[in-house]
């Protein structure tokens, strides 16, 4: 009976230290790729569309502040594009690209799709905001996903 408890205790240990090894190694690359910069005034239908769903509250995103919406050229949408590789042994889950706003952004636009990256595959993902007309692209992004449940974040700072 002893050697079965200290084949067992042997055993635990080795997946345990398996385990602490898997989220050791976990490890997510993110760079940024570009940053494009589209007048809202060539996309007036879509602006529309976000400022009638900022208004009736059914806008699906971040607002950055509560203030109304004026003409479309008076906005610009900035969208950011950055490549994610992931160098673990799991599967990157559920990742979410938030940028900080600066004073003059208005919005977040939402993704409606969870992502999910691989173990050992590269993609590109987006994110795109609505800011005022004529602001630099620069801002810092935050990147989230979960490995197994464990949230990871890593933050870079794009559109240079």
């Amino acid at each position: 009976m002893k050697a079965v408890a200290i084949i067992l205790i042997v055993l635990v240990l080795a997946a345990v230290g398996a385990i602490g090894y898997l989220y050791l190694k976990a490890d997510l690359t993110v760079r940024f790729v570009n940053c494009i910069a589209t007048e809202a005034v060539t996309q007036l239908d879509y602006f529309e569309q976000l400022k009638d769903g900022i208004e009736a509250s059914t806008f699906v995103g971040t607002l950055y502040g509560s203030r109304e919406l004026g003409t479309a050229d008076g906005y610009q949408f900035l969208s950011y594009t950055l490549r994610l590789s992931n160098h673990a042994f799991l599967d990157a889950e559920v990742i979410e690209i938030r940028i900080t706003p600066m004073e003059g952004d208005v919005a977040q636009i939402g993704e409606t799709q969870q992502y999910r990256l691989p173990a050992g595959k590269e993609m590109d993902l987006s994110a795109t905001i609505l800011t005022a007309r004529g602001m630099h692209s620069v801002r810092e992004a935050t990147v989230t996903c979960y490995f197994w449940g464990i949230p990871f974040t890593t933050k870079l700072t794009v559109g240079r």
